[in-house]
């Protein structure tokens, strides 16, 4: 559902928003401020949140419940095309009147620009110490604009897990009792699949399929905190990491052998979906956002995994990722917001209704029981991600490393690695080569 997290994120590439328009000044990082409020005015109040038309519904039932319970606070919910709101980000931030909760797709900028609000304060004042800090690394902004350290500046409306769905009933013509446990298992049941008629992967090659599976192999092959350093920037930090030759190695190699389509590089997104949900593939590379689509089509024939480490007992490693909410510099009314967005990660009837809704984790405090759902499905992806938080291994998107690299370089190259006119290590080399570019370093 939250496309946000990962399609977009690969499809966009989610660039940095652009300068400042007139009614804002490039005034750096904003400053903390030192009080802040953890209770709601005793006058009404009206808090106006910017969604995604994705997370509309949600956002929608959230604020409705959060003023059933507390009934001074009232909502305007305005929601816009994700790429609506990355392009006119500044503008929005830069109103007189901005809303008090916008979904930020793209923080760097913003923040560094001084049209964030701080979130510091609300930290250290709700206790945030208790959620996932890994998670909420992804927010963090340093004043010169490096991500994954420093300042607070969002917290999320729902976490996103990546990973595998494979179908029951070719898994079940080929021998599989359930999702493989170990990753030597996984590499056997895509030939095996490929054996019985069947492509072992449905792959977007076109779009935004192919970084899911690559970054899932380099998950799996053990190197997925190094990956987190070229993605923040990190000084020193290349794309040129054994994990990512292996997995660029078994990504073309599966390219040969018919695990992935011949014709990858010409299938989009749905299609991709489309082919998986027809039965043509075992697996398909994305995240818990399908949850809803594939438990529509598939029934109980579909079920989730994470990708198994490929050195027994390693931790577990994938793709997980909010979808980032903001609190503009200019809002009126920053306490409140801030109430709200505690109250969304730490109520049990907000964390319900993201679990039933959205079919992804509420985040919050990670010794808060996670809401039980009635699907299957579902189910299968909470604890998937409990287990990713339980390893600590929560990993940001390798198309979020840099702005306007992903789509000049990597999804390009990528085209090239799954056609073979790149060798892996060229593959690789090229890659670093544009993020450097793209970074000027």
């Amino acid at each position: 559902m939250l496309v946000t997290a990962a399609v977009a994120t690969a499809a966009l590439a989610l660039t940095a928003c652009a300068p400042p328009g007139a009614g804002g000044a490039n005034t750096g990082p904003a400053t903390a401020a030192a009080n802040v409020s953890t209770t709601l005015p005793a006058d009404p109040i009206k808090l106006q949140i910017m969604t995604s038309q994705e997370a509309a519904d949600v956002v929608t039932k959230l604020t409705a419940e959060f003023t059933r319970q507390n009934p001074t606070v009232t909502f305007d919910v305005v929601a816009e095309a994700n790429s609506n709101i990355n392009t006119n980000l500044s503008r929005i931030l830069t109103r007189d009147t901005p809303p008090d909760i916008l979904f930020t797709p793209a923080l760097a900028q913003p923040a560094r620009d001084g049209l964030l609000t701080n979130l510091d304060p609300y930290f250290d004042a709700y206790k945030w110490s208790s959620w996932s800090q890994e998670l909420l690394r992804i927010a963090r902004i340093a004043p010169n604009g490096d991500r994954g350290t420093g300042s607070l500046y969002a917290v999320g409306i729902g976490y996103n897990v990546t990973g595998i769905y494979y179908n029951k009933k070719i898994a079940a013509e080929i021998g599989m009792s359930g999702p493989p446990t170990t990753f030597a298992q996984f590499e056997k049941s895509v030939t095996d699949a490929v054996a019985a008629g069947h492509l072992g992967v449905s792959l977007a090659a076109k779009d935004a399929g192919t970084p899911f599976l690559l970054q899932e192999l380099q998950n799996a092959y053990g190197n997925a905190p190094e990956i987190n350093d070229w993605i923040y920037q990190r000084p020193g930090a290349s794309f040129d990491q054994p994990g990512m030759l292996k997995a660029a190695q078994k990504l073309q190699e599966w390219t040969k052998n018919g695990v992935i389509s011949p014709d990858a590089v010409s299938v989009d997104y749905p299609t991709m979906m489309a082919d998986f949900q027809a039965g043509k593939a075992l697996y398909v590379p994305v995240g818990d956002w399908e949850n809803a689509r594939l438990a529509a089509a598939m029934g109980d024939n579909v079920g989730f995994f994470l990708i198994p480490p490929a050195d027994a007992g390693a931790k577990q490693y994938t793709m997980a990722s909010p979808a980032n909410y903001s609190i503009p510099a200019g809002s009126k009314n920053k306490d409140a917001a801030a109430y709200f967005l505690n109250w969304v990660q730490s109520n049990d009837q907000a964390r319900k209704i993201i679990v039933d809704v959205l079919g992804s984790s509420p985040g919050g405090p990670v010794d808060m029981p996670v809401p039980t759902s009635s699907s299957a499905l579902v189910g299968q992806t909470l604890a998937a991600f409990q287990q990713v938080l339980a390893d600590d291994g929560a990993v940001d998107f390798i198309a979020n490393g840099s702005a306007a690299f992903t789509l000049n370089t990597l999804n390009p190259e990528m085209q090239a690695l799954v056609l073979g006119s790149r060798t892996p290590q060229e593959f690789i080399d090229t890659v670093q080569a544009g993020y450097a570019a793209d970074l000027g370093r």
